[in-house]
Parts: C-alpha cells; structure tokens; sequence
C-alpha cells in the first residue's frame, strides 16, 4: 500500500508541486493536495493523485465574510470536511502561513507527523510599513517552528539559527530543484544578438534598486530583456508598458505556465535575477537567506545566470557549480561586455552537469530520508507519552 503524503496550501505552488512530482514518481506514495484557492488542474494533477479544493477569499472584507458563511452550509463545505476526514495520511507538509490552512491542519489526527516548509521565512520579512496581514502570518509561522515535527527551508542550512527564537524540530535545507520533465537540453546559440529573461513580473519597491532602471541600462547596450507576467498595480502596468512601447529591446510578455515559461526561454542566452538591495531598508537576515525558484527556471530551461552578488546563497549555488556570474549593480553598465569575456559553451555544460545534480530525482532521496527521521521521531515521542500515561 502507498504511504499517503497530504501538502497543504493557500495557493498550489510550484516548487510543492515538483516535490509532490518527485516523490510520485517513486511509485512509493499517493500525494494529496489541500488547497483554498483556484487550482490549474490541468498542471497540478502532474505531481498529485487527488486535490481537494476549496475556494475561499483570505482578503478581509464584508462581502467575503458573507460568501463565506454562505459557503459554510453548502453541500461543496461538507464535502470539502468529510474528503479531508477521509484520509490516511503518512505525513503532512504545509507551506503557506494562511489562517486556513493553520485551522484546517487541526482536522487532520495529532500523531500524524506534521512538517512545515518555510519557503520564505517571514521574521526576516521587516521592511515596508506595517501590515496586519504580515504581523498575524509571524504568529503562525512561530507555532510553526516552535510545534511542528519537522522543518524544511530552502535558504542555507544555518538559517534557522537567525530567528529570534529556537527551533527544536529536526531540519533539511532544501534547494527547489530541476523538474526532469521541464529540463531542456543547452542549445547551440547565436551570440551576436544577446537576449536575457526575467522569469517573473518587474518590481518597484523602495528598497531595491529601480527595475526600470536595471532594464534601460541593460537595454541601452543593444541586450533584448524579456520579463514574463504583468505588475499586480495598474500604475506600475503602465509605466512598463509605456518602457516596452518606447524600447525596441524591452519585451513585457504575459504570464504562462512553467513548462511553456522553460521552452519559451530555452531559446535565450541568460536569466538574471537582479536583485540589488539597499541594506539600510532591509533586514539583513532576508539578504542572507533569500533563494529565487526562479534560478531554476532557468537551470531547468538551460540557461546560465546573471546573479545579483547581495544574494549570497544563489551566489554559494552559482559559484559551487559555475553557472554564470555574480555581478555589483555598477556592473550592469558593462554587462555587454563583461559578457563578452564569458566562455559561454564552457557555461552551458556546467548548466547540464547541474541539471542532473540538482534534479528533483535526486532531491527526493534527501526528502525521502527526511520524512523517515520525522516520522521515527515522532512515533518515539507519542510511544513515551502513551507509557507515561500508562
């Protein structure tokens, strides 16, 4: 019989999702996702052999607080209650620190081992103005550390030691990975006409350097900068929209799913991640410990990167397999011909080497042997407090 594995989330992730993949694939476990948002069947039944869904707004408001009690004695809410009472599971992960899935956890038996995966850390999250929705979503990350069984993270392994509290559970840091099935051989590529992806939408935050900025230096040195998914403000819209209208080398298209995003992007020369901060608006902590799935993407879509050097664990990765370069804000100016100095078919088998170091087969090994400790673990502690008990 399979071992049940249930993920809990707000919004279905990828990087779960590969995860969830990864360990399906082994024929050993049945993967169950839990989501309270909309649900891309069509993607996410790839990695999942059942998704039970429920769709609730978490965004507080009258209306919602109406729909949701509305929702609460409709035939879909007992189905949702008695689907999730129904199963048997080996243990459960839950990502997102959203009230409901903290809530719905409880549903599910106490000697089930329960593991967290703090995929961005929120303590280290103190910059911007002050938001209730940040400050409740520490509260439930701290119970987190603090009562579940296990944690995985995906900064360096030391992270959890900068939190302002300790974390007795046992712990794996865990790269996100290459998924097998979205990985593209490096392509022979002609140099003359550089083209560099961003696999995301652009930023604006006043504690980062202006990405428009980033992209009209770029830009003026003759290098296509392609970005992929539109800004969530309507302000912000516009100005890359006027940027793209007004910059022949500046491509601002929609958002698409994973495996078109790695083709789509397959076809270019590097992906960058250009994150360059202000330390002095930012906690230190995040710096440190900040990991980009997008780094991935363009592993998965063989592409070497351009690193922002203040993110040191994409620069440890980088720098360990010698995927690209790391690179200062002021280098940005000279990116062309920094660039030029690359040998960029010694880059591509490097990125093909790491493809299969860092593939999702073998980071479910690593996974796999995880669960096992948390699962021993647990099942000594509950064995100790039935003879004490006794």
């Amino acid at each position: 019989m399979k071992k049940q594995i249930v993920f809990i989330e707000y919004s279905p992730m990828i990087h779960t999702l590969k995860m969830a993949k990864g360990l399906r694939d082994t024929g050993k476990y049945e993967t169950v996702l839990i989501s309270f948002n909309k649900v891309d069947k069509k993607l996410f039944e790839i990695g999942y052999d059942k998704i039970i869904n429920l769709e609730i707004s978490q965004q507080l408001s009258f209306k919602n607080l109406f729909f949701l009690i509305q929702k609460m004695f409709s035939k879909e809410w007992t189905k949702f209650f008695a689907e999730i009472k129904s199963l048997h599971p080996y243990i459960v992960q839950i990502t997102t620190l959203s009230l409901f899935c903290f809530l719905f956890s409880f549903l599910i038996k106490k000697k089930v081992p329960k593991i967290y995966y703090a995929y961005d850390i929120a303590a280290f999250y103190n910059f911007g103005k002050f938001n209730i929705r940040k400050y409740f979503e520490k509260k439930i990350e701290k119970y987190y550390f603090k009562n579940m069984d296990g944690i995985l993270h995906k900064g360096p392994r030391e992270e959890l030691t900068l939190l302002d509290y300790s974390v007795n559970a046992p712990d794996l840091a865990l790269l996100p990975g290459c998924l097998e099935d979205w990985t593209h051989v490096p392509k022979k590529k002609n140099m003359k006409e550089i083209h560099i992806a961003y696999a995301g939408s652009p930023f604006i935050t006043p504690w980062m350097v202006s990405f428009v900025e980033i992209i009209q230096k770029i830009t003026a040195q003759g290098i296509h900068f392609h970005t992929y998914d539109k800004c969530s403000t309507e302000s912000e819209n516009k100005l890359f929209l006027k940027e793209e209208k007004n910059n022949p080398y500046f491509h601002y298209h929609d958002k698409t799913n994973p495996k078109k995003l790695n083709e789509e992007i397959s076809n270019y020369h590097y992906g960058i991640i250009p994150q360059f901060f202000y330390p002095s608006l930012i906690d230190s902590r995040w710096i440190k410990t900040t990991m980009s799935n997008k780094m991935f993407n363009y592993l998965e879509a063989g592409l070497p990167v351009i690193i922002g050097k203040q993110g040191k664990v994409m620069v440890d990765v980088t720098n360990e397999h010698d995927l690209g370069i790391c690179i200062d804000y002021e280098d940005i100016s000279n990116l062309k011909k920094i660039l030029n100095r690359l040998n960029y078919e010694k880059l591509q088998k490097n990125v093909k080497i790491a493809q299969k170091k860092l593939s999702i087969s073998n980071i479910t090994k690593e996974l796999e042997n995880f669960y096992g400790k948390v699962v021993e673990k647990n099942k000594f502690r509950f064995n100790n407090i039935n003879k004490n008990v006794s």
